[in-house]
């Protein structure tokens, strides 16, 4: 029996953000940026499945959702709501944060508090794997693969609902 795998890699999915890294106990980047790409391959369930056509599902359907996904994180701080050593506290319309002697404060609605320890791209593609495959597993989709790339040839892949 064959599988099929759909592959979108549209140039529009993207999203600009801010972000540092986090290494040991003493060591994490300065914040930057990245413009991220992300690719995301769908597996489709078998062929006897697939529409009497010929094709799985309009590439729309899926495209739509990650785009408006992607759009969540566009010119957008992303941070480690998980990590010990972040501290956050509102105030007003602003976000205070503070990771060890560092002090930071943006407006509320330009950070997003992520529910991880890093904002790595192994975890941004894990978060945005588990989202679209719960999006579209009504769809009779299989699996998802998410990559996002940070810079070109560099990034991470994560893949849900992973190995059985």
């Amino acid at each position: 029996m064959s599988t099929t795998t759909l592959h979108l890699a549209k140039q529009n999915f993207k999203f600009s953000a801010a972000h540092f890294l986090i290494f040991d106990e003493t060591h994490a980047e300065r914040l930057h940026g990245h413009n991220y790409q992300v690719r995301v391959d769908i597996k489709t369930p078998a062929e006897a499945e697939l529409h009497a056509e010929g094709y799985f599902l309009d590439f729309n359907v899926f495209k739509k959702y990650i785009k408006a996904r992607l759009d969540q994180w566009d010119e957008i701080v992303l941070l480690p709501q998980k990590h010990p050593d972040m501290k956050f506290k509102q105030v007003g319309p602003s976000l205070e944060v503070t990771f060890r002697d560092r002090f930071y404060v943006f407006p509320s609605n330009e950070v997003i508090l992520l529910p991880v320890t890093n904002t790595s791209v192994e975890q941004l593609s894990r978060l945005l794997a588990e989202d679209f495959y719960s999006e579209f597993k009504q769809y009779g989709v299989s699996k998802v693969r998410v990559y996002v790339e940070e810079t070109r040839g560099q990034g991470a892949a994560t893949v849900v609902p992973g190995p059985a």
